[in-house]
């Protein structure tokens, strides 16, 4: 009888402790899930600003682009500033020549 007794007792901790460590486990389980889940939204966040950072950099790619069309127009502009500096002068020497000035 006393045998049986302490079986049973025995029975009764395993069982109390089995549903303590499934607990536990449930607890576990619980917090990686929410934890993953935080991982993930991180990611998405990640992908959304490299997303617009792949943006910036095409902008900044094609500004690099432009920079040479925009020094050779900016050297046709210095040229038409000569001419038209040259042509000033001559109209200017012209009249200095002819004593109008």
């Amino acid at each position: 009888m006393v045998l049986i007794d302490w079986i049973k007792k025995s029975i009764s901790k395993f069982n109390k402790l089995d549903k303590k460590i499934g607990n536990s486990f449930n607890k576990l389980d619980k917090k990686i899930d929410n934890k993953f889940n935080e991982l993930e939204k991180g990611i998405v966040k990640l992908e959304a600003e490299l997303v617009g950072l792949d943006k910036g950099v095409s902008s900044i790619e094609t500004s690099v682009q432009k920079s040479p069309e925009i020094t050779e127009k900016f050297s046709e502009l210095k040229n038409w500033l000569q001419i038209a500096l040259v042509l000033i002068t001559a109209i200017f020497g012209c009249f200095a020549k002819s004593g109008k000035i």
